[in-house]
Protein backbone atom coordinates (compact mmCIF):
# COMPACT_ATOMS: atom_id res chain seq x y z
CA UNK A 1 0.00 0.00 0.00
CA UNK A 2 1.07 3.56 -0.66
CA UNK A 3 0.51 6.59 1.57
CA UNK A 4 2.48 9.68 0.58
CA UNK A 5 1.47 13.32 0.56
CA UNK A 6 3.40 16.26 -0.87
CA UNK A 7 2.27 19.78 0.01
CA UNK A 8 3.56 23.18 -1.04
CA UNK A 9 2.10 26.13 0.78
CA UNK A 10 2.50 28.84 3.38
CA UNK A 11 2.39 28.54 7.14
CA UNK A 12 -0.93 29.80 8.47
CA UNK A 13 0.47 30.31 11.96
CA UNK A 14 3.70 30.54 13.93
CA UNK A 15 5.26 27.12 14.67
CA UNK A 16 5.52 26.37 18.39
CA UNK A 17 7.54 23.44 19.71
CA UNK A 18 6.27 21.51 22.72
CA UNK A 19 7.68 18.45 24.44
CA UNK A 20 5.87 15.23 25.25
CA UNK A 21 6.09 13.74 28.74
CA UNK A 22 9.00 11.65 27.40
CA UNK A 23 10.89 14.77 26.26
CA UNK A 24 10.25 14.31 22.50
CA UNK A 25 9.81 17.56 20.57
CA UNK A 26 6.49 18.05 18.78
CA UNK A 27 4.94 20.82 16.71
CA UNK A 28 1.56 21.03 15.03
CA UNK A 29 1.31 23.47 12.13
CA UNK A 30 -1.39 24.43 9.65
CA UNK A 31 -0.34 24.85 6.02
CA UNK A 32 -2.33 27.09 3.68
CA UNK A 33 -2.40 25.39 0.27
CA UNK A 34 -3.90 27.32 -2.64
CA UNK A 35 -6.08 25.31 -4.99
CA UNK A 36 -4.95 25.32 -8.65
CA UNK A 37 -8.27 26.62 -10.03
CA UNK A 38 -10.66 29.51 -9.43
CA UNK A 39 -14.16 29.17 -8.04
CA UNK A 40 -17.28 30.57 -9.73
CA UNK A 41 -16.44 34.04 -8.35
CA UNK A 42 -12.97 33.95 -9.95
CA UNK A 43 -11.21 33.52 -6.61
CA UNK A 44 -8.74 30.76 -5.75
CA UNK A 45 -9.86 28.83 -2.69
CA UNK A 46 -7.44 27.53 -0.07
CA UNK A 47 -7.21 24.38 2.01
CA UNK A 48 -5.80 24.55 5.54
CA UNK A 49 -4.06 21.28 6.29
CA UNK A 50 -3.01 20.20 9.78
CA UNK A 51 0.50 18.74 9.91
CA UNK A 52 2.47 17.19 12.77
CA UNK A 53 6.25 17.52 13.04
CA UNK A 54 8.41 15.49 15.40
CA UNK A 55 11.90 15.72 16.88
CA UNK A 56 14.50 17.67 14.88
CA UNK A 57 12.09 18.61 12.09
CA UNK A 58 9.80 20.29 14.63
CA UNK A 59 12.65 22.39 16.01
CA UNK A 60 14.08 23.23 12.57
CA UNK A 61 10.74 24.55 11.28
CA UNK A 62 10.23 26.60 14.45
CA UNK A 63 13.75 28.07 14.11
CA UNK A 64 13.54 28.84 10.38
CA UNK A 65 9.88 29.69 9.69
CA UNK A 66 7.21 32.19 10.64
CA UNK A 67 3.65 32.97 9.56
CA UNK A 68 3.58 33.08 5.74
CA UNK A 69 6.81 31.12 5.24
CA UNK A 70 6.72 29.21 1.95
CA UNK A 71 7.51 25.52 2.54
CA UNK A 72 7.37 22.14 0.87
CA UNK A 73 6.38 19.14 2.96
CA UNK A 74 6.47 15.39 2.41
CA UNK A 75 4.73 12.98 4.72
CA UNK A 76 1.88 10.57 5.15
CA UNK A 77 -1.76 10.88 6.11
CA UNK A 78 -2.71 9.26 9.38
CA UNK A 79 -5.70 9.26 11.70
CA UNK A 80 -5.61 9.80 15.43
CA UNK A 81 -8.39 9.06 17.90
CA UNK A 82 -8.77 10.90 21.18
CA UNK A 83 -11.33 11.48 23.89
CA UNK A 84 -12.91 14.94 24.14
CA UNK A 85 -13.59 16.78 27.40
CA UNK A 86 -17.18 15.46 27.37
CA UNK A 87 -15.95 11.83 27.07
CA UNK A 88 -16.81 11.50 23.37
CA UNK A 89 -14.42 9.74 21.01
CA UNK A 90 -13.24 11.87 18.11
CA UNK A 91 -10.99 11.10 15.14
CA UNK A 92 -8.84 13.62 13.30
CA UNK A 93 -6.81 13.24 10.09
CA UNK A 94 -3.30 14.73 10.11
CA UNK A 95 -0.26 14.69 7.87
CA UNK A 96 2.78 13.31 9.71
CA UNK A 97 5.70 15.17 8.15
CA UNK A 98 8.90 13.31 7.30
CA UNK A 99 10.73 15.93 5.21
CA UNK A 100 10.66 19.74 4.89
CA UNK A 101 12.07 22.05 2.23
CA UNK A 102 12.31 25.78 2.94
CA UNK A 103 11.16 27.47 -0.26
CA UNK A 104 11.24 31.20 0.60
CA UNK A 105 14.57 31.47 -1.21
CA UNK A 106 12.81 30.49 -4.45
CA UNK A 107 10.18 33.23 -4.30
CA UNK A 108 10.74 36.03 -6.76
CA UNK A 109 10.21 39.29 -4.91
CA UNK A 110 8.72 42.18 -6.84
CA UNK A 111 10.43 45.56 -6.50
CA UNK A 112 7.20 47.54 -6.96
Amino acid sequence: MFNEIILIGKLAGRPVVKETQNGVKLSTIVVDVERPYRNNLGIKDHDYIRCVLWKGIAQEVADCCDIGSFIGLKGRLQSRTYETSDQQTSTVMEVKIEHVEFLDKYLIKSSS
